[in-house]
């Protein structure tokens, strides 16, 4: 192959800088999930951006500095937020009327992960709160407090690369199929870990311009230190998937017609909301609950 040469980090390039994890706390469920909604202005798109608060502020000024290994701190951080986060809610009356009301519920959208760019109608969730929009606080490796078959939909874009594969993600996707109705579909949107080896392997330019990285950002130079940051992007990332992966551990669930899809296309047209900026490198998948 040519050369890659380097270049500036390309605002779209795989949730890079989300490594700075300052945006950490918004994330788990969906560490960095949003959607793009073709027919009305998307209020989680690209453009819109989500203040910091002055912990984050201050974590990310902070957090570099500290003698110790920065990784285990913002794990650390995120966990003791989740935590505190967990007990706010088993406090507040309002949190547990709000339960009881989504418990006698039915057909609902559950966007896991909105990371404070929910949309209307859905019901918004992540591991903390965020007032911007609503967010229903709700650590799904924990359970989701919904009855059973009570969601007719489950959007989860860039979500499970952020779980650990054997403990995690088996649990979460038992929780997926038990609140889905039957016929409910899940749709799931990962970074595509085959067609990032693919690109290193081929070790062809025109590989990597297709996933948008051409040039590669100035900070990952090399295809094998573009590749470290898709499999862990600063220890966010737990895991990565292709399409074999995704089915077996689906239907290990108890899915059925698992089936790859695409960028803005889906059975069901509601869950058609793929953010637009994560198309280039994204494996899209679709499962319904038999």
């Amino acid at each position: 192959m040519g050369s890659l040469a380097r270049g500036p980090a390309p605002e779209d390039s795989i949730e890079h800088p989300i490594a700075s994890q300052a945006d950490f706390g918004a994330c788990l469920n969906g560490r960095e999930i949003a959607a793009h909604l073709p027919h009305h202005p998307d209020p989680r798109s690209a453009s819109v951006r989500i203040p910091m608060t002055l912990k984050q502020r201050i974590g990310r000024w902070l957090i570099p500095r500290l003698p110790v290994n920065a990784e285990l701190v913002q794990e650390l951080r995120f966990e003791a937020n989740c935590r505190l986060c967990r007990v706010k809610n088993w406090l507040s009356p309002a949190y547990h009327r709000r339960v009881r009301r989504l418990r006698g519920e039915k057909g609902l959208s559950l966007n896991v992960g909105s990371g404070g760019r929910g949309l209307p109608g859905w019901l918004n969730t992540d591991a903390v709160s965020h007032p911007a929009d609503q967010t229903f606080a709700c650590d799904i490796r924990l359970g989701i407090p919904l009855a059973d078959g009570s969601v007719a939909r489950i959007f989860a874009e860039h979500v499970f690369e952020h779980l650990n594969f054997r403990k995690e993600v088996p649990a979460v996707l038992r929780e997926f199929h038990r609140v889905l109705q039957p016929g409910g579909m899940a749709r799931i949107i990962v970074p595509d870990g085959r067609r990032f080896a693919e690109a290193y392997l081929v070790n062809d330019r025109a590989h990597w311009g297709a996933l948008g990285l051409d040039p590669l950002p100035a900070d990952m130079p090399t295809p094998m230190a573009m590749l470290n940051h898709v499999f862990h992007q600063g220890g966010e990332h737990h895991f990565a998937y292709d399409y074999e992966t995704l089915e077996w551990v689906l239907n290990e669930a108890g899915f059925a017609d698992v089936r790859r899809s695409a960028y803005g296309k889906s059975a069901d047209p509601l869950l058609a909301i793929d953010r637009q900026e994560h198309a280039r490198y994204s494996l899209y998948v679709e499962a319904a609950k038999p």
